[in-house]
């Protein structure tokens, strides 16, 4: 059990992925070497999982949603331990249910009897996404102004008046390119070198801040969820994206984050645009393989079905 376990907690130290699932395998695993006596079982509840992986803006959520299906669990054990590797470790599970009844996870030894090893299961065709808590998406000190704990409402005060500098800005943008093309335009003599260096350099500029500053906002109009410019969030923060929605019937805007756990690997899923292998605008893709483990979203039902290429079966 304790050769099992160092070797579990070396590959999952040499090759780190991103992922819940892998997270909490190696909190597991370190726990049970950290114990005096470590052939004893050591069992972990689902809030004990959460406490010890969960960062700070996670630490309210639910237990039972937090952690990973088992089935995805298992798998990535399958995957964090070599085919050669003897003995192996699997993944022990006792459900939950009625009052005081928890889910018990823990890591033992494989049996040497196929008859008695846990069954495999094929990863799933769709995924669950989850939605980050209000206000757990941290804006950045521009972005405050607006977006106080991370989100607006679109007729307040504060929201006009950030659409409509959105709304006068982009007229001012594109105004201004219009201004530079015409006077381009109205100089006399040839085209030199430097002048058409200066006039791509200054397109590129303005596509770039058109597209960085100006775009998502009038983008989510239509498509409720967008992916946020870099600078609305804090600098720490991942990749996160902009919601519109309705609540109270008042329009707003907010930042959120949409996750889930890939079924096949195990590691975490994101949203991120669907070009240029996806027709759909915006599609999760597993961030250790985000064109082959590739899944629709749908916001309101926050379920994605697999998109990505046929996953090879698995040989005996």
């Amino acid at each position: 059990m304790f050769e099992a376990l160092q070797r579990l907690k070396h590959h999952l130290t040499e090759n780190p992925s991103r992922g819940r699932a892998y997270e909490i395998l190696l909190f597991m695993t370190s726990s049970c070497l950290a114990r005096p006596d470590n052939q004893e079982k050591l069992t972990f509840e689902a809030k004990t999982l959460l406490a010890g992986c969960g960062n700070a803006a996670e630490k309210d959520s639910d237990p039972k949603d937090w952690v990973p299906k088992i089935s995805i669990l298992r798998r990535t054990l399958k995957l964090a331990q070599s085919e050669s590797d003897e003995p192996r470790l699997q993944l022990g599970y006792t459900p939950g249910g009625g009052r005081g009844v928890v889910s018990l996870y823990w890591l033992e030894l494989e049996p040497q009897n196929d008859e008695e090893k846990t069954p495999e299961v094929e990863p799933a065709s769709s995924i669950i996404y989850r939605r980050s808590a209000k206000g757990a998406i941290k804006p950045s000190l521009a972005a405050r102004l607006f977006l106080s704990g991370g989100e607006m409402r679109n007729l307040s005060v504060r929201g006009i008046s950030f659409l409509s500098s959105i709304l006068l800005g982009s007229a001012f943008w594109v105004a201004l390119l219009g201004i530079m093309l015409l006077s381009l335009s109205l100089r006399e003599g040839p085209i030199t070198m430097g002048s058409f260096i200066t006039l791509c350099l200054s397109l590129a500029g303005f596509v770039f801040i058109w597209r960085e500053g100006y775009s998502p906002w009038f983008k989510v109009i239509d498509d409720c969820v967008v992916k946020a410019p870099n600078w609305v969030s804090a600098f720490k923060e991942a990749s996160c994206e902009l919601e519109m929605f309705r609540h109270e019937n008042y329009r707003w805007t907010r930042l959120v984050r949409f996750s889930a756990d890939c079924p096949v690997c195990g590691s975490t899923i994101e949203l991120q645009p669907g070009k240029p292998d996806q027709k759909l605008p915006l599609v999760g893709r597993c961030v250790e393989s985000p064109h082959a483990h590739v899944y629709s979203f749908d916001r309101m039902t926050l379920r994605g079905a697999y998109l990505g290429p046929p996953i090879p079966e698995e040989k005996d």
